[in-house]
């Protein structure tokens, strides 16, 4: 395995933890900071991919263009997968940083098994790629 392999696969790792703790906190109510380890686990599953595409970003909003431009754009995973990872960007930046906001359980329900297909998603394609 090859330190790029190996590399990814720890991003990919992440992810899945970071899916992990986001439903032990929804699980345990502490819904403020579901947003972040949601947004992590795509922010890793995100990094892996583009890491397999040969292609690294310096900074989360270079990353979310990135990914836009190198795999949204080019069909390699649909618009869909753009829309929850945008959602969960804005989210967070918002829990993170601003105050007196007001968690939503409902969305972060609905959230949780969306970024599950996500980084299904992105886990596939990785491994298409390699193939």
């Amino acid at each position: 395995m090859t330190e790029k392999d190996r590399l990814i696969a720890y991003r990919l790792e992440r992810a899945r933890m970071s899916l992990v703790a986001a439903e032990l906190l929804y699980n345990n109510k502490i819904y403020h900071d579901v947003y972040n380890r949601l947004y992590y686990a795509c922010f890793y599953a995100v990094s892996a991919l583009l890491l397999n595409l040969g292609i690294t970003a310096k900074t989360h909003a270079g990353l979310r263009s990135l990914f836009s431009q190198h795999v949204i754009h080019t069909g390699l995973l649909p618009k869909e997968c753009s829309n929850i990872y945008n959602d969960l960007i804005e989210a967070r930046e918002e829990t993170d940083y601003e105050d007196l906001i007001e968690p939503d359980p409902a969305k972060l329900r609905s959230w949780l098994p969306e970024v599950k297909r996500f980084i299904d998603a992105i886990e596939q394609l990785i491994t298409v790629c390699r193939q």
